[in-house]
């Protein structure tokens, strides 16, 4: 298996660097061919979205379908695929930041009964609970 970084995976998606993005399509296209996979770990994505939403200033929209796009590729390993997509399913319905999204349901997963915050964007998901 072989890691992708989050500069990777945005030039998959972000055609702005033409030289890049061929370089990275082709790259994964050979390591498939190999009969590997490709890796994203879940600070990469949250990191992806982060990027694409704040540098390159895309819609909620077009970064689910980015994010929908790696989860659906048998290609990419994706790290607690799970929690991601339930992450991305919050993250597009506008209930919360994926990162938020994220973090709240690693932290359930891992025992916590709750996720302590002062986001209150974040604690309208299940798994927070609000400071005051």
């Amino acid at each position: 298996m072989i890691g992708l970084d989050t500069n990777a995976l945005v030039r998959l998606v972000i055609k702005d660097d033409a030289e890049q993005a061929e370089l990275i399509r082709a790259t994964v296209r050979g390591i498939v061919a190999e009969g590997k996979r490709c890796f994203i770990n879940r600070i990469a994505l949250v990191e992806f979205v982060w990027v694409v939403e704040s540098v390159y200033d895309q819609p909620r929209a077009e970064i689910s379908r980015f994010i929908e796009a790696f989860l659906e590729n048998d290609d990419l390993c994706i790290e607690d695929r799970d929690a991601a997509q339930c992450a991305l399913s919050r993250y597009r319905d506008n209930r919360a930041d994926f990162s938020d999204a994220l973090i709240g349901l690693r932290n359930r997963d891992a025992g916590c009964a709750t996720t302590l915050t002062f986001d209150r964007k974040a604690a309208r998901l299940p798994e927070f609970q609000i400071l005051s």
